[in-house]
């Protein structure tokens, strides 16, 4: 996506002016109302966002009457300090979090619950056969600031759904691997290149593991690890294995059932990751990152979430990038999407919030609390270096899983609900338990079936 510059919207928009006034001019300007749109995968664009002042010159002109937007979400955690960011460029706007969720956000807002931003949790297959949303799509066509910024192409339609906006991203955390820096050294190795291998990561492991001293290679590395390969490896082009268009999921195919069959012998074959019952025995309860602060595993996935943990640490700990695959080097962004739903009272501040989100400023806050930045600007690749997180780690790394394929986009998977709990959530029990998986290719046809009939339904 390159949008056309700034400079040149103002421009625009006087000339539209005149047109009004002046119709028979119409005729010599068609020639000027468009520029071709060209993707751009350079840190530096040529340009950069536009700035919050001038974005927002309309809305902040003048003197504004408080308002107080309510956020529905699970949690707040690093968005506070987007809020409170927010609240120091528009004064006059203060952000609520209400994170007395029953069951899921949209069960909420059914209620009738005061909402004027809503940090979605399950899809939106329930918002839009309760038409629930406001289409964002006239917001974003006419924002200076989204307009005017440089981002991935195609990165705002990859959240399109039906041909409307819906929703877009409020975080961008790609994941990465967690190194003990010292368990590497202990088993003499040393950090591999950041273009290392699947094969690389299971040999590393294997040379990890002494089941005796209690070491091992992996802490982890299971869902959504198994979910990245297949997206490294070209046999799912979608996170949660799904389909080009996310309309179904893949787990009934040779590629997948093979790339399930790789992750489940880090277990059963190779040993590198402890079983279920060996974890119980050895006390490495907890999820995979508390395991991994026990010091005796060699690698975990990691993302910004972990990263107030893995400062405790008592040992040295490094980050690489997920590794190269058969078809690309590839991660997942977990992309929290959010929407203003169509019952709110402030509507055009709550559009102002969202807005903000791709400023640079809100930018580097992301970047500030451990996650990337969606907005390309070199301003933004060399921040990565100076913000404390990172000093004396992989920085490269982390720039690489910024600009690595593939954002997730729950929102268009219909049935999502149902996809974790039928499909996906057993099977990453068979990762770590053992099991054919083709014995769950009924419950993935099951699905596939449903899905499709939830898509026809909503007109996807």
């Amino acid at each position: 996506m390159n949008p056309v510059p700034l400079r040149k919207r103002f421009y625009l928009l006087s000339l539209m002016t005149i047109l009004v006034l002046l119709p028979l001019l119409a005729a010599c300007s068609n020639g000027n109302s468009s520029e071709s749109a060209s993707s751009s995968t350079s840190p530096s664009p040529t340009k950069s966002p536009a700035t919050a002042s001038e974005s927002a010159s309309a809305t902040t002109g003048g003197d504004h009457e408080p308002v107080t937007l309510t956020v529905l979400t699970w949690f707040v955690g690093p968005n506070q300090a987007l809020f409170d960011k927010f609240h120091e460029m528009y004064p006059w706007i203060t952000i609520e979090a209400n994170t007395k969720i029953d069951k899921a956000v949209v069960n909420n807002v059914i209620a009738g619950e005061k909402a004027d931003l809503v940090f979605l949790d399950a899809g939106l297959s329930q918002w839009l056969s309760g038409d629930l949303l406001e289409d964002l799509t006239p917001y974003i066509e006419k924002d200076v600031r989204i307009q005017g910024t440089s981002m991935a192409d195609g990165f705002i339609e990859a959240f399109q759904t039906g041909g409307k906006q819906w929703v877009v991203p409020y975080s961008d955390i790609p994941m990465w691997i967690v190194v003990n820096k010292e368990m590497l050294h202990k088993y003499g190795m040393e950090m591999p290149g950041n273009d290392w291998t699947y094969d690389d990561l299971l040999e590393m492991a294997k040379k990890a593991t002494d089941p005796v001293a209690n070491d091992w290679g992996i802490s982890g590395l299971v869902d959504e690890f198994t979910s990245i390969m297949t997206m490294a490896n070209g046999s799912a082009p979608n996170y949660r294995y799904m389909n080009e268009d996310n309309s179904a999921s893949l787990v009934n195919t040779p590629a997948v059932l093979e790339d399930l069959k790789w992750s489940q012998e880090l277990t059963t074959k190779w040993h590198v990751r402890p079983s279920d019952i060996e974890r119980e025995k050895l006390g490495m309860q907890g999820d995979s990152v508390e395991v991994f602060m026990q010091g005796n595993s060699l690698f975990t996935l990691g993302a910004d979430w972990n990263l107030e943990a893995l400062k405790n640490a008592d040992f040295e700990w490094d980050v690489l990038p997920m590794p190269v695959g058969k078809a690309q080097q590839a991660t997942v962004h977990q992309a929290g999407a959010i929407g203003i739903p169509k019952a709110s009272k402030h509507k055009e501040e709550a559009f102002l919030y969202i807005s903000f989100l791709f400023d640079l400023e809100a930018q580097k806050t992301m970047i500030e609390n451990g996650s990337g930045a969606w907005v390309q600007d070199k301003t933004l690749y060399d921040y990565y270096a100076e913000v404390p997180m990172w000093q004396g780690k992989n920085v490269d790394a982390i720039r690489m899983n910024t600009e690595m394929c593939c954002f997730s986009r729950d929102p268009s998977v219909a049935d999502l609900v149902t996809l974790v709990d039928n499909v996906n959530g057993p099977i990453a029990g068979m990762i770590t338990k053992g099991g054919d998986f083709s014995t769950r290719i009924p419950a993935v046809e099951a699905y596939n079936l449903k899905a499709a009939e939830t898509r026809k339904a909503l007109g996807w």
